[in-house]
């Protein structure tokens, strides 16, 4: 993948309500730079999944307060709008799409980012990243996330991030329930993200993924507020010690 130009993604005096008014972000800011891999992570309850939606501009959210990408207002933007711009994110339970499959997603939303590319070129490109992330090609025409495995699931969103590359990559728990070897695979794959200029956010509980992982930036969210910011260093005093210790 060719490397990008820096960019920053930002979120200032960020206040998340859901849409019955439930406050579940208060006054939180952050900044992520690309080509650094950030942890978001916190106890359940947190507002770590919420953060990651209100990025991507989800209607289940009212959110407040200032989001930014390269110092540019989004907060008014639609998802596909701020998708066109370059945030990527990973659900962490990725619905089936019956009738799309994996290549005509993939290739859709790449034309839709970065213009035409003839479907040779496309095609060897995806295969080349599949075989990178051990996906089974067979998986490449099926309909998407529809009868997959967890792993398989896992896997085919890290594909769409290599495919797409966006400036911003935010993965939702990308750890859960991922044996070793796809623990490796996965992180893997982050880390080819993060050396071709993607800026990558992963929320997780866990310093499983992160322990293949050379992350940069550590931050601990606890009942809707930033209450941590760290180094790596962080991930392994919340492993002994655990949130409450912080």
């Amino acid at each position: 993948m060719p490397d990008m130009k820096s960019s920053t993604l930002s979120i200032s005096k960020l206040t998340a309500k859901t849409i019955k008014g439930k406050e579940i972000l208060h006054d939180v800011s952050l900044l992520f730079d690309s080509s650094k891999v950030y942890a978001v992570m916190g106890p359940n309850g947190s507002g770590k999944s919420t953060l990651a939606y209100v990025f991507m501009g989800s209607p289940e959210y009212k959110a407040e307060g200032k989001i930014q990408l390269d110092g540019k207002n989004i907060h008014d933007l639609s998802t596909d709008a701020r998708a066109r711009l370059g945030i990527f994110l990973s659900y962490q339970s990725p619905v089936a799409i019956p009738g799309v499959t994996v290549v005509n997603l993939l290739r859709t939303a790449y034309q839709a980012v970065h213009g035409a590319m003839s479907i040779r070129l496309f095609m060897t490109m995806l295969r080349k990243h599949a075989k990178e992330l051990r996906i089974d090609k067979m998986l490449l025409e099926r309909s998407i996330h529809d009868g997959f495995s967890g792993g398989e699931k896992k896997k085919i969103e890290l594909l769409q991030a290599l495919v797409l590359k966006p400036k911003f990559a935010i993965f939702d728990e990308i750890d859960t329930g991922l044996d070793v070897d796809a623990l490796k695979v996965v992180a893997y794959g982050i880390n080819k993200l993060k050396k071709a200029g993607t800026g990558v956010i992963m929320i997780t509980h866990y310093k499983r993924l992160l322990s293949y992982i050379p992350v940069d930036v550590v931050y601990v969210l606890a009942q809707g507020r930033v209450v941590k910011t760290g180094d790596r260093k962080l991930v392994l005093r919340i492993e002994q010690k655990g949130y409450v210790g912080l």
